[in-house]
């Protein structure tokens, strides 16, 4: 008897890989008949990396945390609008245990999520949020590369 999926949550960070992951989890969920819950964590560790991928590594000053909560808001309200039927979970903390107490809070049964392949010394200070969930999560995790652009 193949395994019953009932919720699927999709962490995002508004990558290229979240959308590809997005996608993937919106047929999963169309295929089972499963709920679908969009979540973004807004980092809130004091060495949360300012400006993407290349910024500083330095702690954001709490008044910056207004602007990233509402930008953040934003960007996942239009993602569950072009995503019908989905559900949308706004947190802070640190992504990777934030991932791992939703998925447990809302009885996930599949974590689908995009991987955005760190290197270097981002990778080595970080490590990898989808790898720490793949390793961590109480359900399977179904990760998804990024497309390259064609």
């Amino acid at each position: 008897m193949p395994p019953v999926i009932n919720t699927v949550l999709v962490p995002v960070d508004f990558s290229a890989g979240a959308e590809a992951a997005v996608e993937w989890a919106q047929a999963i969920a169309a295929r089972f008949g499963a709920a679908l819950v969009l979540l973004h964590v807004v980092d809130t560790t004091a060495n949360a990396l300012i400006g993407g991928p290349g910024g500083v590594l330095a702690p954001p000053p709490p008044a910056l945390y207004d602007g990233l909560r509402e930008e953040a808001r934003r960007a996942l309200d239009d993602l569950g609008a072009r995503t019908p039927g989905a559900r949308t979970l706004l947190r802070e903390g640190t992504p990777r245990t934030e991932i791992l107490a939703v998925a447990r809070e809302i009885g996930a049964d599949l974590i689908v999520m995009g991987t955005h392949g760190r290197t270097g010394l981002a990778h080595l200070l970080f490590g990898s949020v989808a790898e720490y969930v793949v390793r961590h999560a109480p359900v399977p995790v179904f990760t998804v590369r990024r497309r390259d652009p064609a």
